[in-house]
């Protein structure tokens, strides 16, 4: 029988779902099958994993695909300190036990990002989806008029290049969420903060973490040291106070500022009579 009489029959249909979970080069395949299962040459896991259904509603929140598997698996594992820097896809296909050509018969039923991770249980998961199109219920970004530049640093916006003020750093301790490093090069007080620092995570991928704070060789990390070691090399981003001072002296790149440094201090909007 073909996967559509299957899947239109009332009980002719063994369905078995395949999640391909995608981060970068970095991929995690699981199935709901009783045995691992191979198709175009990418191994997927058997493991207990379902989810509560397809939707498509056109609504975002309604059409939210929450996904149950153990919680010791690599991909929930991947969000138990702070979520990953980048966004992991997630492919769900289709097929039904018993079919000659695996191959050819596992259509793509579903496509989305994971939006959350949540643990209803110490030895379970429970992974949020949002479907392709809910990136498209997003409101916008808006460049905002203002003193301080509205630019993220190294941005397209910004221009500044990063690789010519990277530091190349060790790991020499780590508490809670702050770390301490070593380089030949030391950075001046507090001009890491705001910056990132970044390290790699294997198939050529790589990790970031903000940076809240800086003082001597200590730094402050948003979301915690999670992923990180002692002896490990790290690259130091350093950040910038979004002022014009900062912008001219440390990065030479007044022409991209894009701050209103001569703003005036009285808002024509505050309900004051202007003079």
């Amino acid at each position: 029988m073909s996967y559509t009489s299957r899947e239109s029959s009332i009980a002719a249909g063994q369905p078995v779902r395949l999640y391909l979970f995608e981060r970068g080069a970095l991929r995690w395949g699981y199935c709901s099958a009783d045995r691992d299962l191979t198709l175009q040459a990418r191994e997927y896991k058997a493991t207990a994993i379902s989810d509560d259904g397809l939707r498509q509603t056109g609504e975002t929140s309604a059409d939210l695909l929450r996904i149950t598997l153990p919680g010791t698996q690599e991909v929930p594992q991947l969000f138990r300190g702070a979520p990953p820097s980048a966004e992991v896809w997630l492919t769900i296909r289709e097929w039904h036990w018993g079919e000659a050509d695996i191959a050819a018969n596992v259509p793509v039923v579903w496509i989305g990002t994971v939006s959350a991770v949540n643990w209803p249980a110490a030895d379970r998961a429970e992974i949020s989806c949002e479907t392709l199109s809910a990136s498209m219920d997003r409101v916008g970004l808006r460049l905002t008029y203002m003193r301080s530049c509205p630019h993220a640093l190294y941005d397209r916006h910004c221009r500044v290049d990063r690789n010519r003020h990277k530091l190349a750093a060790t790991i020499n301790a780590i508490t809670g969420n702050t770390i301490g490093y070593s380089s030949p090069a030391m950075l001046p007080e507090g001009r890491a903060a705001g910056g990132y620092l970044e390290w790699a995570i294997g198939s050529g991928e790589l990790e970031r973490r903000s940076i809240l704070g800086h003082s001597g060789s200590t730094l402050t990390l948003l979301g915690g040291a999670s992923g990180l070691s002692n002896g490990q090399g790290i690259t130091i981003y350093p950040g910038c106070r979004q002022t014009v001072e900062d912008c001219q002296t440390t990065f030479s790149n007044l022409d991209n500022y894009g701050g209103f440094n001569a703003m005036p201090g009285v808002s024509p909007f505050d309900g004051n009579p202007a003079f």
